[in-house]
């Protein structure tokens, strides 16, 4: 599914009835897929897919990666930057140095992509929370 087929108002309930409400046990859930993503990035070497394919896939894993990280792993949008739960970034951040030694420059032209819409959704965060508050 793209992300430009997501209905904004139903976004939301779904992370919740997906996670659960218990702080601690979505936590734990959060970090389990990321560990899943990073054993799913790893294991998608042996498959031996067409360069293409393994590009599509591989920007699929780290820009799921990337949305856990932005959406369950920002604990506090307070500061000047927002803080992110390292056990939430840690799985995403190994994906890093997985993509670039396994799949090269696909490796590495996925892992920018993923950043970067990391990068942009954490920009938006701050600029509605600076709208927020005016």
């Amino acid at each position: 599914m793209h992300t430009q087929n997501v209905n904004v108002k139903t976004a939301a309930p779904e992370s919740s009835e997906r996670w659960g409400a218990d702080p601690e046990k979505r936590l734990a859930r959060v970090i389990a897929e990321q560990k899943l993503y990073l054993h799913e990035l790893c294991g998608l070497w042996n498959l031996q897919l067409e360069q293409s394919d393994e590009g599509e896939e591989l920007c699929r894993i780290l820009s799921a990666m990337a949305k856990n990280v932005l959406n369950n792993g920002v604990t506090c949008w307070h500061r000047s930057y927002p803080l992110i739960a390292f056990s939430v970034a840690q799985s995403w951040l190994q994906a890093k140095a997985h993509a670039l030694r396994l799949y090269g420059i696909t490796g590495r032209t996925a892992w920018e992509y993923a950043h970067k819409e990391l990068k942009d959704g954490i920009t938006f965060g701050q600029d509605m929370r600076q709208k927020d508050m005016c």
